[in-house]
């Protein structure tokens, strides 16, 4: 290779060339240097990615050292390689000049490639925020409706779901069912009465998916560290579903997990993080929240979200149940993953949701979501999310998760105590009203109280 490449530069003096690319041969052998005294002193510099100006160098001096004179018509070539620009130049050494398969250690070399190692955090907790995103039940919408059988065996698990919960035991990571309209034990006998329903109670029984309700009381596991220390629960309470993020906030609370370490390989250098069981970090959760959903998100509790989010410094708009679902996972810090079953287009939280996709996908489908695909950094985003509002801005969750609880409280103690004013005037209204007979008299007794008339 060298002696091919110093060829194109200057009148060739080696007798084991080709006599076609002679242009002249020396008669004494002490006009030309050895060619091994020329590998010795030129070689390195030819592998540092010497300019071209350097090789014409070199072969100025054997030339210059074996009497030979370079012809006109050379120098002009040699001037016109030197004229070149910069991008030419390299073009021309890449193409007539390949570097050796021992590079010096003095060769330039790329400077753009690894600059950091990162950790790749898997969720801690995968969240399926109403019924409608881990249950497919047709035409009927979400837990709102009701819990019969008949509406319960036209539900089936949606696709992709079984998949990412069997991810999720493999791993540890665990998985929460958040609802908002049914209790514990109504969303447990409608899910053991779906089509197929052990893929999905199987996952209930050995831990891997905890169900929540915001009409029941969160409580700590049996294997939360906190379950013996009752002064250490720290819940926002009742009437924080949402928009609020208290509901999400306290289902995290209320479960744990083992922290995986960081870095190392198959278990040698990996960095733990010191405790053994903790709940998750709420920046490391994944929302998943199925849409669109266009009932009203405070129908039943008939406050003014808005206006109560606004006394804090708040800014919520949502008014519809799936848009409220994504402002609780962005206001509780977690990560949001639309699912937008309807079709494409349909969505309606672009704005608020960290990602948009058709659904988990099936075994037969080209693109999946898996657990990889939700880490972080994943498919979808690079870094943790922090607590944000609908306008982005901070917020103070505890004045905020409070206002709500107080509103709802409020209003729900106002609709009892005005059921129980129409309960007592109804009362009233009765004891000075004579109620008469509702059932109709037999002919017997008929007959009995006409011999009677006739006996007076």
């Amino acid at each position: 290779k060298l002696h091919h490449a110093i060829h194109n530069f200057h009148p060739c003096a080696c007798a084991s060339c080709p006599a076609t690319h002679r242009w002249y041969r020396p008669t004494m052998t002490s006009m030309a240097p050895p060619l091994t005294s020329f590998r010795r002193t030129r070689r390195r510099r030819f592998q540092m990615g010497s300019t071209v100006g350097s090789m014409i160098l070199a072969a100025s001096q054997i030339g210059a050292s074996s009497g030979f004179v370079h012809p006109a018509r050379h120098r002009r070539s040699l001037h016109s390689q030197w004229s070149r620009t910069k991008n030419e130049r390299a073009s021309y050494i890449r193409r007539h000049c390949p570097p050796s398969r021992t590079r010096s250690v003095w060769a330039p070399t790329a400077r753009g490639g690894l600059l950091m190692i990162r950790n790749v955090d898997l969720p801690e907790c995968v969240i399926f925020y109403g019924t409608d995103s881990i249950l497919d039940c047709g035409s009927c919408s979400d837990d709102a409706s009701s819990s019969s059988s008949t509406t319960a065996a036209s539900c089936a698990a949606r696709p992709g779901v079984t998949r990412l919960l069997s991810e999720c035991r493999e791993v540890g990571t665990p998985a929460l069912l958040l609802t908002e309209h049914q209790r514990i034990d109504e969303l447990q006998q409608r899910l053991s009465s779906i089509q197929n329903s052990e893929d999905i109670t199987e996952f209930l029984e050995d831990g891997a998916l905890s169900m929540r309700s915001s009409l029941d009381e969160c409580v700590y596991a049996p294997s939360h560290p906190y379950y013996d220390d009752p002064d250490a629960s720290d819940f926002y309470g009742l009437g924080n579903h949402a928009p609020s993020p208290g509901f999400i906030l306290d289902a995290i609370e209320s479960i744990s997990m083992i922290p995986l370490g960081f870095g190392g390989s198959s278990g040698f250098g990996v960095k733990q993080e010191g405790v053994e069981r903790r709940p998750p970090l709420p920046k490391h959760c994944v929302v998943l929240v199925s849409g669109p959903d266009s009932r009203p998100a405070d129908d039943d509790d008939g406050i003014d979200a808005e206006a109560i989010a606004a006394s804090v410094g708040a800014a919520i708009r949502s008014n519809t149940v799936s848009r409220a679902r994504c402002t609780a996972g962005k206001l509780a810090g977690a990560r949001v993953l639309y699912l937008e079953h309807m079709g494409l287009g349909t969505a309606d939280a672009e704005d608020l949701a960290d990602a948009i996709v058709p659904g988990l996908g099936s075994d037969d489908d080209w693109e999946v979501v898996s657990l990889d695909d939700i880490a972080t950094p994943g498919s979808y985003w690079l870094n943790p999310p922090v607590s944000r509002d609908e306008d982005g801005n901070r917020v103070n969750l505890i004045a905020l998760c409070s206002a709500f609880q107080d509103a709802r409280s409020t209003n729900a103690t106002t609709e009892s105590s005005s059921g129980k004013a129409r309960d007592d005037a109804v009362s009233t209204s009765t004891k000075d009203t004579p109620i008469a007979a509702a059932e109709d008299m037999s002919e017997d007794e008929m007959a009995r109280i006409l011999a009677d008339l006739d006996a007076l």
